[in-house]
């Protein structure tokens, strides 16, 4: 078989888990024979990474936001770009790029077109006619798909449940070096002088961008009533994002703000996260977010959201707790067990768990086995 040709498409190349996975791959696939693009819509803080990789392609109509003029230029410029090119293998990725992108290669005669869900774009946290409206654009979308990769189990088993695919499915966990994210426990003390976080405090630590599905304002509702037990805490948010302000002047409003730190996008995680007594998810829907498998390999306990992403990695009361969304009262709970308890911490921490599958390499090669197989099966 000659070298088949594939073309990424992302919305936007910022700082997440989806993003970072599609670079690496696209970096990665020609070690196994693969010629791999990469197409994104315009803004991303990872944008200069793309930059460096031989095929990139930066598309300034491609926009988050549901725009339907700039929404059709942007199908336009793709289809005629696909028809130009013509690739092997269109592979999508996020919610609109994964919409325009799917309906573009179907329109272009693209061979093989691959969408990864990363986390749906519908929830049951959403209005009614949200969930309906996105639902609705993914069956659509589906009858373009001629093969979806998963990041988690629940999410495959839901989009068979919905219909949205049977057996034209795989999954590929979200991989990334696993190595930097071995403890280095040297490093906790450095941590804590640079951010001014005293050596008996406990660091409670979110991994998040500041978007509402992260649901980082219960965060500041946690952060009150944990410290209102007269626990020394520091919740240390990992992120950055359009809602900064409004989670500032939340900090302030509970009277938390010294027992904030907000330091934005930080690229040393691994060595940050050294810093971490236990880690914190109050997200609202998830695919299966990095961070939560990053903190369980630096033998964090994790109190989580019990939502299905999430699910699949924390296990309540064996490495971490799981509680409702929305439910302040057992986040508080699982916390004030969790930072009372040094002896609990290190067990929860020490559970034996198996994140081969997550390593960048195991996730490469089985993204152009697979691309290699079905293109086998694909006519002509």
């Amino acid at each position: 078989m000659a070298q088949p040709h594939v073309i990424h498409l992302i919305t936007k190349l910022e700082l997440g888990g989806a993003q970072r996975n599609t670079l690496l791959t696209v970096e990665r696939l020609p070690r196994y024979g693969i010629h791999a693009g990469i197409w994104y819509g315009p803004g991303g803080i990872l944008t200069p990474s793309a930059l460096s990789l031989p095929h990139h392609r930066e598309l300034p109509r491609l926009q988050r936001s549901i725009r339907p003029l700039r929404d059709r230029a942007a199908l336009r410029q793709l289809r005629a770009l696909l028809r130009e090119y013509q690739p092997d293998i269109v592979h999508t990725h996020s919610s609109k790029a994964g919409f325009i992108g799917r309906r573009a290669a179907f329109q272009a005669g693209v061979p093989l077109v691959i969408h990864s869900v990363h986390g749906f774009p519908f929830s049951p946290q959403q209005a009614a006619g949200k969930k309906a409206l996105f639902l609705a654009a993914e069956r659509l979308a589906a009858r373009w798909t001629s093969h979806f990769v998963f990041v988690s189990r629940a999410d495959q088993d839901t989009a068979i449940r919905l219909g949205l695919c049977t057996d034209n499915s795989s999954l590929i966990r979200s991989g990334f070096d696993l190595e930097p994210y071995f403890p280095q426990p040297q490093q906790r003390a450095q941590v804590r002088k640079r951010f001014e976080i005293g050596e008996d405090a406990v660091v409670i630590g979110v991994v998040a961008p500041f978007k509402p599905q992260k649901n980082l304002f219960q965060v500041i509702d946690v952060a009150r009533e944990v410290c209102a037990r007269g626990i020394n805490a520091i919740f240390f948010l990992a992120g950055d994002g359009d809602l900064r302000p409004r989670l500032e002047a939340a900090a302030r409003r509970a009277g938390i703000e010294s027992r904030m730190r907000m330091p934005g996008f930080r690229y040393d995680l691994p060595m940050i996260m050294d810093g971490f007594d236990l880690g914190l998810s109050t997200a609202l829907w998830e695919g299966l977010p990095q961070s939560l498998v990053q903190m369980r390999l630096k033998r964090i306990p994790v109190v989580a959201s019990a939502i299905p992403g999430n699910s699949e990695i924390i296990r309540h009361g064996q490495n971490g707790f799981l509680a409702p969304p929305h439910n302040t009262a057992d986040y508080v709970s699982h916390i004030l067990k969790l930072a009372s308890e040094p002896e609990l911490r290190r067990r929860l921490g020490n559970a034996v768990e198996d994140f081969s599958a997550w390593d960048a390499e195991h996730m490469v090669q089985a993204q152009a086995e697979l691309y290699r197989r079905l293109l086998q099966k694909t006519p002509g």
